[in-house]
């Protein structure tokens, strides 16, 4: 009987020892580093980052992040520096849009953005094992038709390497204001009704309309019952487009975006902006005529019959 007790008390050390050694083990594996520390520039499979850049401020900040692998921090400082990347942009192009030059995605301006320092530096046992490259960004005048891209990439690091797939990245940046934002486009539900010049017949108009930012409180979107889709052109969106301005106090100002001619009418419940609850609302009373040809030294302008419209626009979550 002693025997077994005994026996089974070994038994039991043995296997105490062996877990204790077992968990040692454990810790000295999590104590080294498991992957190859290489530095990147963080960006999505297409090797895009995009930042939403609000039209409510002048020069709004906001940042590209520079990353190192690895499971544990880095042990010294790293300093990391970038230049403009001549690659991507090109690619990018070429993949999605051929020889349509017309579809190109664009340079961000010089003078739409300044990158203080094109040297950012990890200091050691960095706990997030990041860094921020600052990016600020002057917004107004930026085209919502427009993709814009800032191309970056790593030029070199005082320590570790870089990672050879991720070394370079279309930094893009959209823009948004409190009314609709490019990187999601943002539609309304358009309910109203039109009525042609010379006649008294009211026509129902529906549908669910696009409205793009341009400033902090201008947005773009299509007169009365023509709808803008992904197939419009850029001649469609000069030729059919107003802009609602909304004012300090949410009354609007309805103006023409290019060629369009447009007067406001007046009515008390239209012409504004409005919250209700969570909803947000364009009311609008207007009358507009597009351009079918300009004016020559010949012969003057051809415009389209006077359309006038009045409409409800719903913002849609």
């Amino acid at each position: 009987m002693n025997t077994i007790i005994n026996t089974t008390k070994s038994l039991a050390l043995a296997a105490c020892i062996l877990i204790g050694f077992a968990a040692c083990n454990r810790d000295e594996i999590y104590k080294k580093e498991m992957y190859k520390k290489v530095v990147y520039l963080l960006s999505d499979n297409n090797q895009i980052y995009t930042e939403v850049y609000t039209l409510n401020e002048d020069e709004p900040v906001k940042y590209l992040s520079v990353g190192c692998g690895g499971s544990l921090p880095n042990e010294e400082e790293i300093v990391i520096t970038l230049e403009a990347d001549t690659v991507l942009l090109k690619k990018y192009n070429k993949t999605n849009f051929d020889i349509d030059s017309a579809a190109f995605a664009k340079l961000l301006p010089e003078n739409h953005y300044q990158i203080p320092s094109m040297t950012v530096s990890m200091p050691a046992q960095s706990p997030d094992q990041y860094v921020k490259l600052p990016i600020k960004v002057r917004p107004e005048g930026l085209s919502p038709d427009t993709t814009y891209f800032v191309p970056l990439a790593i030029k070199s690091v005082s320590k570790y390497e870089i990672n050879p797939e991720k070394y370079n990245v279309l930094y893009q940046v959209v823009i948004e204001n409190d009314y609709a934002e490019q990187k999601t486009r943002t539609y309304y539900h358009m309910k109203g009704t039109s009525v042609n010049e010379g006649s008294t017949r009211e026509t129902v108009i529906a549908g669910t309309k696009p409205i793009q930012p341009l400033t902090k409180s201008r947005s773009r979107v299509f007169a009365g019952g023509n709808l803008q889709t992904t197939t419009s052109s850029l001649n469609d969106i000069l030729k059919n487009s107003i802009v609602l301005n909304v004012n300090s106090d949410r009354s609007i100002s309805i103006l023409p975006y290019s060629t369009i001619d447009v007067v406001q009418l007046y009515h008390p419940n239209y012409n504004k902006y409005s919250i209700e609850g969570k909803e947000r609302y364009f009311y609008l009373y207007y009358r507009y005529r597009t351009l079918n040809r300009a004016a020559t030294e010949s012969a003057p302008a051809e415009w389209s019959a006077w359309t006038t419209v009045k409409e409800t626009l719903r913002r849609l979550q």
